[in-house]
């Protein structure tokens, strides 16, 4: 009898949620307004937004999708600002509006390096020699596409010339993209070895370069759907190192090196703003392989795999979680030491051992933060600029609390440093200003497990 008055009241449960569903009333998407896009194509526009004319949407589904088109449109990195709209035109028909600011999109930086260890000492012999020169021009949304190509040149003491291009869609379905490049180069100062201490010890020359480096890449963009890519890449590397390295280290490698790769990468994002999420998660798998057996000469020959796992929550009004999960694992084989991860390098470090790098085949990482939006994302205008993408930009301050752990497995050839095959951790405070152009300022003060308290600041999401 209870099994029965049971499935009884989930029968009625589930047809109350139906009629409500089929009770609310559906809108006829009539026609997409976009405004505000002077050098952006309408067609890259339409491409994030999740409706089309002519489809039929429930009344309860419009805020959702108004929200997904938003943050669409704002993970392309195209505009300052972007608000959608709906415009109800009657007998149940909608009109979509969708209003942008567009950025500055040619960004051109002038070089001017001093190799010495500082002016004053430069100053003293006045070398001309000694300089680096040169420019890099990214330019973004290229053709008003949403294509980027990069151009860097550097002369003088050192030297590097690269060039990068990619064409987000080259198909009809705008689902396919590809993505070229190429660099060479050539440094006085380079790596050598890691110490006991976890510290990346330099050598350099003053007569020669002591490391030149050549590569070139090509990689496919698959884009399922607004959320899911898949990437194939290939790439080609050489570099040649002077003797003096590989004399100061005996782990140190071959002194030429050419190799081939091919690395697969799946991306799953589902963040409301990727420069800074508040909201959603993001998954990533990459596998790579290093040297194909192409070359005669070819001494490279292992492959690497790694993922990564983040999720942000919305606690309160204020408040919001976050937490991140990385690995990254290869063959517990010593490749040669300019191919050496770890620990240290790029986003990937426990917060608190920013001086340090902790390489090894496998590492694991975990952070999470709490946050609190001191000052809330707040609009603003300059009213002495002119042009709308400089005058108008918005900011906002996030007080952070975080803790990080991670593990790093030294390759069982090497005698493991301090900080290799243990436990590290840390906690710290922090403070997050963020603004238009997608940046961000962290100033973080930590402690780590070695009880050493620092101040840091990086350009980028914690997590």
């Amino acid at each position: 009898m209870k099994q029965t008055a049971f499935f009884i009241t989930c029968l009625s449960f589930f047809c109350s949620f139906a009629l409500a569903q089929s009770s609310q009333p559906k809108y006829i998407i009539d026609t997409i307004l976009i405004e505000g896009n002077h050098i952006t194509k309408a067609s890259v526009i339409n491409r994030e937004i999740v409706v089309k004319p002519g489809d039929s949407v429930s009344g309860s589904h419009i805020p959702q999708i108004l929200e997904k088109t938003r943050d669409n449109l704002r993970n392309i990195s195209l505009f300052n600002f972007v608000d959608v709209d709906t415009l109800n035109i009657g007998n149940h028909h909608l009109n979509i509006k969708v209003s942008v600011v567009e950025r500055w999109y040619i960004w051109p930086y002038p070089i001017f390096e001093i190799a010495d260890r500082n002016f004053n000492t430069w100053w003293r012999a006045k070398n001309l020699d000694r300089l680096n020169y040169g420019v890099k021009i990214f330019w973004y949304n290229f053709r008003g596409t949403n294509q980027t190509f990069s151009i860097y040149t550097r002369l003088g003491y050192d030297h590097k010339i690269s060039f990068d291009y990619t064409i987000p869609f080259i198909d009809r379905q705008r689902k396919l993209g590809l993505a070229f490049g190429f660099s060479m180069g050539g440094v006085h100062e380079a790596a050598s070895f890691t110490t006991q201490e976890n510290q990346v010890s330099f050598l350099k020359i003053e007569d020669r370069y002591i490391k030149t480096d050549q590569e070139a890449f090509v990689a496919l963009m698959y884009r399922k759907n607004f959320n899911i890519v898949h990437s194939f890449e290939s790439s080609f590397h050489h570099y040649q190192a002077d003797d003096t390295l590989a004399n100061s280290n005996i782990f140190y490698g071959p002194d030429k090196v050419s190799y081939f790769t091919i690395s697969y990468l799946f991306k799953a994002d589902y963040r409301d703003y990727k420069h800074y999420p508040l909201k959603g998660w993001y998954v990533d798998v990459e596998a790579s392989k290093y040297g194909l057996g192409i070359l005669e000469d070819e001494n490279v020959d292992f492959w690497r795999i790694s993922a990564n796992y983040r999720t942000y929550s919305p606690i309160s009004d204020r408040f919001y979680w976050a937490l991140g999960l990385y690995s990254s694992f290869q063959p517990d084989e010593l490749p040669p030491y300019p191919l050496n991860t770890g620990l240290g390098y790029g986003r990937y470090f426990v917060r608190g051992y920013e001086y340090y790098v902790i390489e090894g085949y496998w590492q694991s990482l975990a952070k999470t933060t709490l946050k609190y939006a001191l000052v809330p994302q707040t609009n603003t205008q300059l009213k002495k600029i002119k042009s709308e993408k400089f005058s108008k930009f918005y900011y906002a301050f996030y007080l952070n609390l975080f803790s990080d752990i991670g593990y790093s497995k030294s390759w069982s050839q090497l005698t493991p440093t301090g900080l290799n095959n243990r436990l590290l951790y840390s906690a710290g405070l922090g403070l997050d200003f963020v603004t238009y152009y997608d940046k961000v300022l962290r100033v973080e003060c930590t402690l780590n497990h070695k009880g050493e308290a620092g101040v840091y600041i990086h350009f980028m999401a914690g997590i």
